[in-house]
This record gives C-alpha cells, sequence and structure tokens, in this order.
C-alpha cells in the first residue's frame, strides 16, 4: 500500500507519485490537478461511508431462530409471505368438487365406452352455456349445451330454463365421420375442426362453423344440430401413389398472428390447411425412409414454429419459414412413442409418452443430435446432451412426474392449466384414474374429488379439458368418464357454505 506522503498524489496505475500542482497550471484533465484531488477524495470517503452503512444495515438483519424449527417456522415462514412452490396448486387441486355431469349416450348412441374425443367452449357471455362437441363411437359426432346452477353444478333437467334450437333436448346429432381422431377449435375462423383416421389415398379432416345469434336472442350464442349448421366443408389431401393407407391422427388450430388454419398429424407427417383454404404437404409423404411418421402430438410454439412427434418416440421442431430438410434431425428422443406434446411458454414444452414418461423440457438446452461430430464437448458432463449410459443424444428433462402411469396407450387424456400450474393427466390403471400434478415441482396433487371417482366403463380416460367459463376466476375441469362429460371445478359444497 502506498504511503500517504502530504503534497503528492499516487497513481495506482502508473505506481509512482505526482506533485500536486495547481488546477490553473495543470492540464484539464490531469489526475495530479487539485481539483481533481480533492474530487476524488470526497467520493473516496462517500464510498467508504457507504460501505459502512450497508455493513451495518446488514448486521442488523437475522433471521428468526424460530423460523427454523420444523413445525412452528413453516407456519411463520406461510405469514411472512414465503409461499412454497405448490402452494397455488396444492390449494386449487384440494379445492376441486365433483360438480356433476351430463349424460350423452341415450338410445340413439352406445354407453359402453368412454368419451372418445371432446371439446368444450365456454365462450358464450349472453347465456352462460357451455358447449360439448364430442363422439362415443367410431362415426357419430354429438353435441350438447352444458348448464350450469348457481353453485356451478351441471345437470341436463338445467336445460329447461334455456330456449334451445328445435324440438329435440340435447345431445343432438351433428354429422357423421368415420373413424373420428380429434376435435379442435379454430378461434379466428370459428370453425370446428375434426380429423379422421379412415385410411385412404387422402388426409382427411372436416370442417365447420356454428351459426352465431344475434346479442337480442333468447338462444345461446352458438345454435346446435342441424339447425345450427349450414355448410359442412370435407378438407382433402392428396398423397402419393399408390399409397391407399394414409390417416389423420390430430389436429392444432394455429395461434393468433398465423395465415394457416391448422396443422394436422398424420401417419406420414404434418399436412397445413392454410386460408386460401388449400390442404398441402410440410413434410414430404413419399419417401421411402423419412423420418416423419406417426404423428400424434402437434403444438405450436409460435404461429411459424411447430412442434409434433409421435412414432418413433422423437420430437422434432419444424420453423415453417425454414428449409424442409432442416426439421429432419430430432430436438428430443424419448423412451417411446410421444402422446402429447404441449408447450408451457417460449420455451418449455410438457412431453407424454408411453412408458409412463412425463417431463418438462427446455428447448434451449435441446440441439439435433450431430452424427459427424467428434468435439469433445459431445461427451463432456457439462454438455445439455450428455446422459450417462444413454447416449449423447439424451436430454436430461427440467421437472419429471414419478407418478404418471401410461405404459401403452397412444389415445389418452392430457390438459394443463398454466394459469393455476395445474396439468390433469389420465392414468391407464384398472380404475382409470385421473390426477392432478403440479407444474412447478412434478408433484402428484392430493384430490379427494377425482381419487373417489367412480370407475368408468373402459379405461383409460380419452378425453380431459380445462376450460374457464365467463365470470369465473378458476378454471373447470371435464373429464369424458364413460358416456358422460364430467365436471370438477374449485368451490364449495353449498351455496350457504364459506368459501
Amino acid at each position: 500500500m502506498a504511503a500517504n506522503i502530504p503534497g503528492y498524489y499516487f497513481d495506482p496505475e502508473k505506481r509512482r507519485y505526482f506533485k500536486i500542482e495547481n488546477s490553473r497550471t495543470a492540464p484539464s484533465n490531469a489526475a495530479w490537478s487539485s481539483e481533481n484531488v480533492k474530487k476524488r477524495k470526497l467520493e473516496d470517503e462517500a464510498a467508504a461511508a457507504a460501505l459502512r452503512r450497508m455493513n451495518l444495515t446488514k448486521n442488523r438483519i437475522a433471521r428468526s431462530k424460530a423460523l427454523s424449527e420444523p413445525l412452528m417456522g413453516g407456519f411463520f415462514a406461510r405469514e411472512c409471505g414465503d409461499v412454497g412452490r405448490d402452494v397455488l396448486a396444492a390449494c386449487f387441486a384440494e379445492g376441486v368438487l365433483e360438480k356433476g355431469q351430463m349424460l350423452l349416450g341415450d338410445a340413439r348412441w352406445g354407453k359402453g365406452s368412454n368419451v372418445r374425443h371432446m371439446y368444450i367452449s365456454g365462450q358464450d357471455t349472453k347465456t352462460g352455456l357451455g358447449t360439448a362437441y364430442a363422439n362415443l363411437d367410431d362415426f357419430s359426432l354429438i353435441s350438447t349445451y352444458i348448464p350450469r346452477d348457481k353453485n356451478g353444478r351441471v345437470h341436463r333437467r338445467l336445460l329447461a330454463e334455456y330456449v334451445t334450437p328445435g324440438n329435440q333436448i340435447a345431445p343432438y346429432q351433428e354429422m357423421a365421420i368415420p373413424q373420428i381422431s380429434d376435435i379442435k377449435y379454430h378461434e379466428r375462423t370459428n370453425q370446428i375442426l375434426i380429423t379422421s383416421q379412415k385410411p385412404g389415398s387422402e388426409v382427411s379432416m372436416w370442417a365447420f362453423t356454428p351459426k352465431v345469434t344475434e346479442p337480442d336472442d333468447r338462444r345461446p350464442h352458438w345454435l346446435l344440430g342441424r339447425s345450427g349448421v349450414e355448410v359442412y366443408t370435407n378438407i382433402q389431401t392428396r398423397g402419393a401413389r399408390p399409397h391407399r393407407d394414409y390417416q389423420a391422427h390430430c389436429v392444432a388450430p394455429a395461434p393468433p398472428g398465423s395465415d394457416s388454419i391448422c396443422v394436422v398429424g398424420t401417419n406420414r407427417g404434418l399436412t397445413q390447411w392454410d386460408s386460401s383454404g388449400a390442404m398441402k404437404w410440410l413434410t414430404p409423404p413419399d419417401l421411402p425412409h423419412a423420418p416423419f411418421r406417426d404423428t400424434f402430438a402437434v403444438s405450436h410454439l409460435s404461429p411459424p414454429v411447430v412442434l409434433f412427434g409421435g412414432r418413433p418416440g422423437a420430437l422434432y421442431r419444424a420453423d415453417l419459414r425454414a428449409r424442409r430438410d432442416s426439421w429432419e434431425s430430432p430436438v428430443l428422443r424419448g423412451p417411446g412413442p410421444l402422446t402429447h406434446a404441449r408447450c408451457l411458454d417460449a420455451h418449455q414444452v410438457l412431453v407424454a409418452a408411453l412408458g409412463s414418461h412425463l417431463a418438462v423440457y427446455d428447448l434451449r438446452f435441446l440441439s439435433p443430435p450431430s452424427s459427424t461430430s467428434t468435439s469433445s464437448s459431445d461427451h463432456h458432463p457439462q454438455s445439455p446432451r450428455y446422459n450417462g449410459s444413454r447416449g449423447a443424444n439424451a436430454q436430461t428433462p427440467v421437472l419429471t412426474f414419478p407418478a404418471y402411469l401410461n405404459r401403452a396407450h397412444i389415445s389418452i387424456g392430457l390438459d394443463l392449466d398454466a394459469a393455476s400450474g395445474v396439468a390433469a393427466a389420465a392414468h391407464d390403471d384398472e380404475g382409470g384414474t385421473v390426477a392432478l400434478y403440479s407444474l412447478r415441482s412434478g408433484r402428484r396433487l392430493r384430490c379427494a374429488a377425482l381419487d373417489r371417482s367412480p370407475a368408468p366403463a373402459q379405461a383409460p380416460v380419452r378425453s380431459i379439458q380445462f376450460q374457464t367459463f365467463p365470470g369465473d376466476a378458476t378454471p373447470t375441469l371435464f373429464v369424458g368418464r364413460g358416456s358422460s362429460i364430467c365436471a370438477y371445478s374449485f368451490g364449495v359444497e353449498g351455496v350457504g357454505d364459506e368459501a
């Protein structure tokens, strides 16, 4: 440390002393001018004083010893605002109650199996009725209104309080589509989208626009049945000859900001229906060794970026603005065929696969494998691709769900609600369990209403959907159990109970 010599300034960079010179004769930027030396001395004193105050303040703050106690500390921590990761999701799950059901099966349709596919709409701000499109068999698309009382309970008899179309009470026969595989809704064009798994020389899907009533009309926002639809459109994408086995497995409606209407997952890759009405292949359908085979899961990461996967167990990222050959390397290889891929945000995706695999992956750490790379980073423990004995292409998820159970079913229900941080997933056990999971910890949440649900006619449950209705603060979970759509929502047992 340099000695403090009166009348001299020590420059730490040049490591030498300079005589302090009057500011009028010294250069303007000279560090040894009297004015600059005085200014620097005041700044150093102020910085030293601030450091002393910070250290004194830091020493005054001490964590209470009571907070380290297992029981008492937990209560005190909660009162002090230290909320655990699962508090919101756990509170929601424990408050979920059974809220009735809407029967779809009657003399016209069978009652032997679970609801296969369904879409629940909750945009009727006029009457508050929910709207459901579903199928119970291989060819009948049916629809129904979902009425609720003041306590949010669902029952068919409540339909008598509304003015519904036609002389027949719900459910209604909409149309006959062979081997329905998925039902979704595209908001921008107000169209219901239905895909078909019937093998043929082209990929086939159907679309129709529900008739919307005027604001002063006492009937619901959407009219169901034959009186509610004027035109049913069949959209087809011809495949390569002589193949006659093309099937549509799933459909993903395009998000806001996209020019297309939807992307369809098929048994030979992806097709797209754009706003011009044209249906085109996004992946080559006729390559003898094409990497894109059965696609059971499609999700939009952004308007131009699509994640898709299925059999074999690989997840691909398709940027519709880039060359198609850039999609051919998977960003993720799962332990088995993928059944679901749901984007949580701009970087994370929830992936479900056979072999009881459910996990969240961060796309920033996933990259296509390079078969020609010999870089040492491919095998370095800090590399995102490194995972020991599973090979250089095995990526580690950021979150796993150990209690998830699906060993062998492709068609199995799963949905999530990002606001509450909860995912609902069906299990392939004998009871047809539907479990709630935390999207922050992967832990299975306790939910008495779902745990004590009666066993369906046939396990597993195939259709699950969260939907939030106008005026509700929390979503309602709909489960296609047997031939009914069962409702579960956060609430109280009775109107007089304390919330």
